[in-house]
């Protein structure tokens, strides 16, 4: 008898939200969201972009420069020699490219040490949020927004609440990935049944705690349901799109695997809120836009993680 009992799983408890958010506050912060870069951005803001100027202060970074020597030497740029030089890595990779790594990498390194010594298991979320980052940006330049950082880290953080619930609350995460994986609950049920609150929830809690814009917790709140994300729903609609498309064709791996429709990113309800009921060319050119980035991004992912 007591070996039987020995067998049967300790299911944790649901956690009320004010001890979600006590709990919360223990998982570790992810400071470069304050200060991306700032040097850096500044001058790749500048009317006057110098190559040697950009390189001398990607050199102060060892993560980004590893990442940008190894982006411009991939089979992706199909260069015939090596480059071993940062000056001119930054002319092949170009200015665009160089603000998404600015962005991504302080971000990336700051999830791995939020995930700590499981760090690795995580490559491929790392891949699914630069993908939705990337895609987030193409997005809204294809609607004319303003270029703004922001739309790229509103993307990479989209799904921190994974992250910080399977650090604050490995046993519930646990169950909750059990209770998925076995067909006995969707992910949103699982989530509320065994934790109390969704990733979505997790992730703007998490958030809030570090004083964060609104911009980013209302993306992590909201990106299932941009309608309520007030004045921040193009951006948030941009990133719902993004999160769908990257989920369907492979870019990384999300954990919210309840994308079964192929095409669900083409009836998102983001696109409304984008484009409106009476652009259907518009709304074309842009999938289309969407489309040719995707096919690049796996040459990326496999460079930047």
């Amino acid at each position: 008898m007591y070996g039987e009992q020995q067998l049967v799983q300790k299911i944790p408890r649901a956690l009320p939200p004010q001890e979600i958010r006590a709990r919360l506050q223990s998982c570790p912060k992810l400071p470069s969201l304050r200060s991306i870069h700032g040097a850096l951005n500044e001058l790749l803001s500048s009317e006057q972009r110098y190559a040697g100027q950009i390189g001398e202060v990607i050199r102060r970074d060892p993560g980004l420069t590893t990442r940008l020597l190894k982006l411009v030497n991939s089979a992706y740029y199909g260069l015939s020699q090596k480059v071993s030089n940062l000056e001119e890595a930054v002319f092949y990779v170009g200015i665009r490219q160089i603000r998404e790594l600015a962005a991504m990498t302080p971000v990336i390194e700051d999830f791995k040490k939020v995930a700590g010594p499981k760090a690795d298991t995580w490559r491929g979320f790392w891949q699914h949020c630069i993908a939705v980052a990337s895609l987030t940006r193409d997005l809204l330049a294809a609607v004319h927004h303003k270029e703004d950082d922001t739309h790229y880290v509103a993307g990479l953080i989209h799904d921190v609440g994974w992250l910080s619930m399977a650090t604050v609350f490995p046993e519930h995460w646990t169950e909750i990935q059990r209770r998925h994986a076995a067909g006995s609950s969707a992910m949103a049920a699982a989530e509320l049944s065994v934790l109390g609150a969704r990733h979505t929830e997790i992730g703007a809690y998490y958030l809030e705690c570090q004083d964060l814009s609104p911009s980013l917790v209302n993306t992590a709140r909201f990106h299932h349901h941009p309608a309520a994300a007030g004045n921040d729903a193009p951006l948030v609609s941009a990133v719902q799109i993004a999160d769908l498309l990257a989920s369907k064709s492979g870019l990384g791996q999300s954990n919210d695997l309840s994308y079964e429709d192929d095409n669900a990113w083409l009836y998102a309800s983001g696109w409304e809120t984008l484009f409106g009921p009476n652009s259907r060319l518009e709304r074309e050119s842009a999938q289309n836009t969407l489309r040719r980035s995707v096919e690049r991004l796996p040459f990326l992912l496999e460079c930047l993680v």
